[in-house]
């Protein structure tokens, strides 16, 4: 909880300093699936996992005409995945000793805070196409996990995971106007991860999640 307050601050300061520029707030949602990948000898990524994203999220105008942004935002993910790890021995996880070929599934939560530039049409028959392209860096803030063998169900895993994580975020969808300043938003973003979520001592391997999500919002 300290780490949302400390990170809801930061955030609400970087809006300050772009005060001076045009602002459109949105609440979004997001279905979506997600997986991980590594690439250890010794293990299969298993399994697509679905999972949820929610928060509030901001674009920065540079013009008048809304055609060009940088979108911020506090966003909490719900995300993870399950790797079968497919060792000659028992390896060690989390304080235990598995039996080889046991299946981890992490149920990861991160607060994300992404920053991304965004590229709008004009409106055409109150519709407006964007496309984005940005990192996405997230702060780990809930990691549990369950065994295939039974050893743990829901048990935290904290110290299996590191603490920050990045992404490359890319997007395309559309606004359409509901009169006024409102207007609804739909899209599909895709997160490729480009660091190490996971602290695996037994195995020197980069295992990192995937996700394709359905972006919905309200922008006032």
């Amino acid at each position: 909880m300290n780490r949302i307050i400390l990170f809801s601050a930061l955030l609400i300061l970087s809006i300050t300093s772009w005060s001076q520029t045009r602002l459109k707030l949105s609440f979004t949602g997001s279905p979506s699936v997600n997986w991980m990948s590594t690439n250890n000898q010794f293990a299969d990524k298993e399994k697509i996992i679905l999972g949820y994203d929610f928060g509030l999220s901001g674009d920065i105008f540079f013009t008048e005409n809304e055609r060009y942004s940088v979108i911020t935002g506090l966003q909490i993910l719900n995300t993870g995945g399950a790797i079968t790890y497919r060792t000659n021995a028992p390896f060690d996880f989390s304080g235990a000793t598995l039996p080889s070929s046991t299946q981890i599934r992490y149920r990861l939560r991160y607060v994300e805070i992404p920053l991304a530039i965004k590229l709008k049409t004009d409106q055409f028959r109150r519709v407006r196409y964007w496309g984005q392209f940005g990192l996405s860096s997230m702060v780990n803030i809930g990691a549990n996990g369950d065994s295939s063998d039974g050893t743990f169900r829901k048990a935290n895993i904290n110290d299996e995971v590191n603490l920050f994580n990045l992404a490359m975020n890319v997007g395309l969808g559309f606004d359409f106007d509901l009169g006024g300043s409102n207007s609804v938003t739909a899209g599909l973003i895709f997160h490729n991860g480009l660091t190490d979520v996971t602290t695996q001592n037994t195995f020197n391997d980069k295992t990192i999640i995937n996700s394709l999500k359905i972006r919905l919002g309200l922008i006032f």
